[in-house]
């Protein structure tokens, strides 16, 4: 993959979402169609926090759901379309391999703050699920 410079005047900074190790990594599959712009940023790139399911899905409303991996950095999708919209995001019909973190802590806060806006009910009960490595910090 060819390598590109963009010419900036800042932005965001992303910091880590893990406390600690990361203990475990697995690849994910991630549905783009899913995602909207919570989780994209402006120049296509995943937020880091972001929590996923096992097939590489968000996180929705239902039972038996637990987050099986959160995004640990900034991730490019190479979307075609910048800066993005959750109609383009739709459109997307792609499946992205992408390393996760599988086991650890997240900072809810910091998480939170990366992606600009809170865990919703649903994620937060899927943190707290069986099956889930994961466990998020209580502020």
């Amino acid at each position: 993959m060819p390598l590109s410079i963009k010419k900036t005047v800042g932005g965001d900074v992303y910091t880590p979402v893990f406390i600690g190790s990361i203990l475990g990594m697995q690849q994910v599959l991630v549905d783009i169609s899913t995602l909207t712009t919570d989780e994209v940023d402006a120049d296509g790139w995943l937020k880091p926090g972001v929590a996923f399911q096992k097939d590489g899905t968000l996180v929705s409303a239902g039972s038996g759901q637990f987050v099986y991996a959160v995004n640990p950095e900034p991730q490019n999708l190479h979307m075609a379309v910048l800066p993005p919209t959750n109609g383009t995001l739709a459109a997307d019909t792609r499946l992205y391999p992408l390393g996760m973190g599988t086991i650890g802590e997240v900072n809810r806060d910091v998480a939170e703050d990366l992606m600009g806006r809170a865990y919703n009910s649903n994620e937060l009960a899927a943190f707290n699920a069986a099956g889930s490595m994961i466990h998020l910090t209580n502020t």
